[in-house]
């Protein structure tokens, strides 16, 4: 059996090659994907491990990313400074979680692929805020916070030129997944989807209360 101390010392790595795998999470992010138990316990838990982290407050809420001493003791290189996109990546780990944490999640990874134009093949890039598989199927996740609609638009036109690339390496359609702020740019989302024939899914944080 472990010792209480080789246990702490367990979830104290798990904690770290979380952060690293999310690069930002809030306390109940972490509190939720370690079992930290209540708030209180969450962060007496997270303050022990202060040597290896960054805490930040953020709009009312702790936010935790590693420093040098917890990257070097995961052994991870993935240097990490404080962005003002901290509230993309929190967001992206709300699906993250709801997702049931998929064991292959990668966060913006370029995707390149070839479409049929006209009688020839053009390549193009995408790059989405997650790619996972769920129930075998792929997804990829875009947050959409502060994007222009036209913007979405056209992340949309890329999804649709790659979809038939999916489906024909891997016997299946993709899912696009929307993480939106609000009802009405929900709708759009939907409609926009609908319009050029992609499966997808729309969210906001009401569906996750």
């Amino acid at each position: 059996m472990l010792s209480s101390i080789e246990k702490k010392k367990s979830r104290q790595e798990k904690i770290l090659l979380s952060l690293d795998k999310l690069v930002f999470a809030s306390r109940e992010h972490l509190q939720l994907l370690h079992g930290l138990g209540t708030d209180r316990n969450a962060v007496k838990v997270l303050n022990r491990m202060k040597d290896f982290l960054h805490i930040k407050m953020h709009n009312g809420k702790y936010v935790y990313y590693l420093n040098t001493t917890g990257r070097d003791l995961i052994g991870s290189d993935k240097e990490v400074k404080w962005t003002l996109a901290v509230d993309h990546h929190l967001l992206r780990n709300d699906m993250y979680l709801y997702f049931n944490r998929p064991q292959d999640w990668r966060i913006e990874q370029k995707i390149t692929f070839k479409y049929q134009s006209g009688l020839t093949y053009k390549e193009t890039s995408i790059i989405p805020d997650a790619t996972f598989t769920h129930h075998k199927v792929f997804h990829f996740l875009e947050v959409d916070r502060t994007q222009s609609m036209s913007e979405n638009k056209k992340k949309i036109k890329q999804y649709e030129l790659l979809a038939p690339a999916i489906e024909k390496q891997y016997k299946h359609k993709p899912v696009l997944v929307f993480y939106t702020i609000t009802e009405s740019r929900r709708e759009i989302l939907n409609q926009y989807c609908t319009d050029v024939g992609l499966l997808c899914m729309v969210f906001t944080k009401e569906d996750l209360r």
